[in-house]
């Protein structure tokens, strides 16, 4: 009877830290997914509004960090994003074939496993779209 506590000790074990790692995998995964998500929406939003308002490279920069054209108080990011990790350029300025470009490329992130500490550079990220407004006031 004894020798079987002892190997269901180790059983357990020896299961317990397969579902842990299993259970970290799928948290990293998750969080490379919801990353993905949340700097594609941002980019898509944030060209959406440089197209429909005046051409300002470093409001767009601001709304890509902030979901706003203008640093809040205590300018912190969404998810430690600054307007430093994102690229802004217009193509073909004052033709038909007028656009914006908004890209994140130097975005950093953590993994939660202790076996992979280190960062991940996901993307880079990037939306084109023409400009509807061409800088014009209504």
């Amino acid at each position: 009877m004894r020798k079987s506590r002892g190997s269901t000790l180790v059983e357990s074990a020896i299961v317990l830290l397969m579902f842990v790692v299993i259970l970290l995998g799928v948290m990293d995964f998750a969080q490379i997914l919801f990353f993905h998500h949340v700097l594609s929406e941002r980019v898509r939003s944030s060209v959406r509004y440089a197209v429909v308002h005046p051409y300002d490279a470093t409001a767009i920069q601001n709304f890509v960090a902030y979901d706003s054209p203008t640093v809040p108080p205590g300018g912190v990011g969404l998810f430690g994003l600054s307007p430093s990790m994102v690229q802004v350029n217009r193509y073909e300025a004052g033709t038909a074939d007028d656009r914006v470009r908004v890209t994140i490329s130097t975005y950093r992130m953590r993994f939660l496993s202790p076996w992979l500490a280190g960062t991940f550079t996901p993307g880079p990220f990037s939306a084109v779209m023409p400009l509807e407004s061409g800088g014009a006031a209504n």
